[in-house]
């Protein structure tokens, strides 16, 4: 499993780059998308990590959060309630403009996201 754990975890890598990258091009809908993505990609690599399986097919960050077992300070958990919303959320224009228009959104939202990978990141190479 530790090669499926490796490329879970290089996955999760990658988008958090493409998040950043996003948001240096102003596509603050991608930014938070590959936010998703980012901890989604690292808690299914937590789970079959620190659980040895395969994570469940699903988006939904706070089921794979409680799966992996990792018990999450009580802010990140609720940033990660948030950061769950946007894998369908910017999948609709009109709901893009309405809650990613703002530089600040997108700001708030990539710095949250690397302070729960930075975390899980510690979690997972002790």
């Amino acid at each position: 499993m530790e090669k499926e754990f490796d490329l879970w975890f290089s996955k999760a890598k990658e988008s958090l780059e493409d998040a950043k990258a996003g948001f240096s091009k102003h596509r603050y809908g991608l930014t938070a998308w590959c936010c998703q993505q980012t901890i989604e990609k690292l808690l299914k690599a937590a789970v079959i990590k620190l659980k040895k399986q395969r994570p469940r097919k699903i988006h939904d960050l706070l089921p794979l959060l409680r799966e992996s077992g990792l018990i999450m300070p009580k802010e990140q958990a609720t940033e990660i309630t948030k950061i769950s919303k946007f894998y369908f959320l910017v999948r609709y224009p009109d709901l893009n403009k309405k809650f990613f228009a703002t530089p600040q959104i997108a700001k708030e939202t990539l710095e949250n996201t690397q302070e729960i990978f930075l975390w899980i990141e510690k979690k997972l190479t002790k």
